[in-house]
C-alpha cells in the first residue's frame, strides 16, 4: 500500500509540472496491461513441466 502512495505522489508530482499528460499515460498503461494479460493468456496455454509450474506461480506474483 505505502508503494502505491509513493507511484501516486510521483506521478502528480510529474502532471504539476507537466512531465506527463495525464490522458496519454493512462492510455499507454491500459495498452501495457492488456499487452502483460494476453502474454500472460500465451504462456497459461504452453504445455509446461510442474517445476516451470511453480516458477510461473512466482512471475505471477511480480506481475
Amino acid at each position: 500500500m505505502q508503494d502505491r502512495r509513493k507511484f501516486g505522489k510521483v506521478l502528480l508530482s510529474f502532471r504539476q509540472q507537466e512531465l506527463i499528460d495525464s490522458d496519454s499515460f493512462y492510455e499507454e498503461s491500459e495498452a501495457e496491461i492488456k499487452n502483460l494479460k494476453e502474454a500472460l493468456q500465451e504462456i497459461k496455454s504452453l504445455d509446461i513441466s510442474e517445476e516451470s509450474k511453480l516458477s510461473l506461480e512466482n512471475v505471477k506474483r511480480l506481475i
